[in-house]
This record gives structure tokens, sequence and C-alpha cells, in this order.
């Protein structure tokens, strides 16, 4: 019986040890993405910022005569900011969608793990409960030969 109970506990360690794996998987998933959420995030900033500048730069030069080949080269730069600007919204959302589902992942492997070790501590409780059954079955049997033999030994 004891037997049984550590080779069962051997294969929940194993189980216990895989499943924990998964949640750390899991956990280095969620970071990644949140990684790529923040890199999109700084390169938006730039770019909003880039934006800003060319803006202030434009309205200096909104009371001076400019050139058109100036004015020409600053709303090609501004539409290329603009559509590189809406680029990294949906990259950045994108991004944002695959950290919600890796931190529902790591959710759910976490959940999975926690059963697991529920199952454990409840079966390790039931397997103490036995042994100690079984000892003191035995050491009822150990009493009751060694009365025994007293009542033939003084007989």
């Amino acid at each position: 019986m004891v037997r049984l109970l550590r080779q069962r506990a051997k294969r929940m360690e194993r189980l216990l040890e895989h499943r924990q794996s998964l949640v750390e998987e899991a956990q280095r998933q969620l970071a990644e993405q949140q990684r790529w959420v923040a890199t999109c995030e700084a390169v938006l900033a730039q770019l909003a910022a880039s934006q800003r500048s060319l803006a202030a730069g434009l309205a200096q030069l909104a009371n001076r005569s400019v050139d058109a080949e100036v004015l020409a080269g600053a709303e090609t730069y501004e539409s290329w900011l603009e559509q590189r600007r809406a680029e990294e919204a949906a990259r950045l959302e994108q991004a944002k969608r695959r950290a919600e589902l890796a931190r529902a992942a790591l959710i759910a492997q976490r959940r999975e793990a926690k059963k697991l070790e529920l199952v454990r501590a409840r079966w390790l409780s039931e397997a103490q409960r036995r042994e100690q059954a079984a000892e003191t079955a035995l050491l009822d049997e150990l009493a009751t030969v060694r009365a025994a033999r007293r009542l033939l030994t003084d007989q």
C-alpha cells in the first residue's frame, strides 16, 4: 500500500511540474506580448511627436513666403506620418488583443494548476488518513497478539 501511494505521489509531482512549466510558459508569453504593446506605444508616441513638431514648424512658416516645393514636401511628409500613425495604431490594437489573449491563457493555466494542487492536497490528506488507519490497525493487531501471548503464558 505504501509503495502504491509513493508511486502515485511521484506521478502527481510530475504532473504538477508539467502544469507549472505550462504556467511559466504562459507568463513568458504574456510578458513578451506586453513588451510588444509597450514598443508599439513608444513608436506611436514618436510619430505623434513628429507630427506635432511638423505642425509647429509649418505654423512658423505660415506668415512667410515659402517655396512651393518645401510645402509639397511638408504635405507629403505629413501624409506619410499620418499613414504610419494609422498603421502603428492598428498594430497596437492587434498587440493589445494578443496580450489580452495571453493574459486569458495565463489565467486558465493558473486555474488548472490550482485545481491540480487542490486535488493533490485532498489526495495527500486521504493517503495520510489511510496510512494512519493502517498503522492504527497494525498497532491494534500487535496489541491483541501480545495480549493473547500473555494469556497463553499466564495459563
